[in-house]
């Protein structure tokens, strides 16, 4: 080997030595393709896409029917809510997948889904016309219960769904807090604290969202991503920016939505005190543990709420 052939190999290995630590060093930091949840056996969630099915694409309007026009749209979705109910029973966790694809496949299960939520609150809708408060409540109870099952396990959109149907549900349960006892308030605050525990939380989702984004892309929020971006693709930090504010937003909309929930909590806990007790009571905490098992908490301030 000679003189220049031998300086030109070390000048070589001087230049390269340090790219290949910097491939060994990433290839090091590489984080593997995080494995899929386990899905429960049986998935509720089967049954709720299967219910969702059965039910027609345009049922109509249910808020501008009479109530025979309701009476013969609730008859011909029996099937389709009882079998709902029997996957609300159930554990739900949604079959998410690593494929660029399985958003746009994943929007009919979604369709399945806004279409059962309209089919509970059709039904109380119903039991409110026929003076039946406690059933109508038990008809929005399980429209909030089933924006919570299609959350789980999910990615945003879901959780957008998710948190439309529960908001949904408690709307159209407040037209019927002043029709009930103490008794059906006392059950309601009772479940709606049980779905409230079981809630996925928002750190749950991300590392969900997170999860699937580098499952699927290879990428997620990071140094990984932050590398990307060393490149000057300038469409690629508008789709990031896009992304972080659909993050914020659904963030804000979902502390939002736990915020009302643990309020219509504490009103249905304070309203079966008034009727027991013949007065309102002064403190939320005088509700606990006779009426609640803890304090809510404001989810926006990070504070209990004090007034009932």
């Amino acid at each position: 080997m000679t003189e220049k052939t031998r300086n030109w190999l070390l000048v070589l290995f001087i230049v390269a030595f340090p790219f290949v630590l910097f491939c060994g060093f990433l290839i090091l930091m590489e984080e593997p393709i995080p494995p899929l949840a386990p899905l429960p056996n049986p998935n509720g969630y089967d049954d709720l896409v299967k219910a969702g099915k059965m039910l027609p694409d345009a049922a109509g309007d249910y808020d501008k029917m009479n109530q025979e026009q309701l009476q013969k749209a609730v008859s011909a979705n029996a099937a389709a809510v009882s079998l709902a109910r029997s996957g609300l029973s159930k554990q739900c966790r949604v079959p998410i997948q690593y494929s660029e694809s399985y958003l746009s496949n994943h929007l009919d299960d979604l369709a399945c889904f806004n279409r059962l939520a309209r089919a509970f609150v059709a039904e109380g809708r119903l039991a409110r016309m026929q003076n039946r408060p406690v059933d109508a409540a038990k008809s929005y109870l399980d429209t909030i219960h089933l924006g919570n099952q299609i959350m789980h396990g999910g990615l945003l959109i879901d959780e957008m769904l998710g948190v439309a149907d529960v908001s949904l549900g408690e709307r159209q349960f407040q037209n019927v807090v002043t029709n009930l006892d103490a008794l059906a308030c006392r059950r309601a605050a009772a479940g709606l604290e049980t779905l409230d525990s079981k809630r996925q939380t928002w750190n749950e989702l991300m590392q969900q969202e997170n999860a699937w984004s580098h499952g699927t892309f290879g990428t997620f929020p990071g140094w990984r991503y932050d590398i990307i971006q060393w490149k000057g693709n300038f469409n690629r930090w508008k789709e990031r920016k896009i992304v972080a504010s659909i993050i914020a937003t659904t963030e804000e909309s979902f502390n939002k939505q736990v915020q009302k929930t643990h309020q219509l909590i504490v009103d249905l806990a304070a309203r079966a005190y008034e009727l027991d007790k013949g007065h309102r009571p002064v403190s939320v905490a005088e509700l606990v543990p006779e009426y609640l098992k803890a304090v809510p908490q404001d989810p926006v301030t990070g504070t209990n709420i004090v007034s009932p």
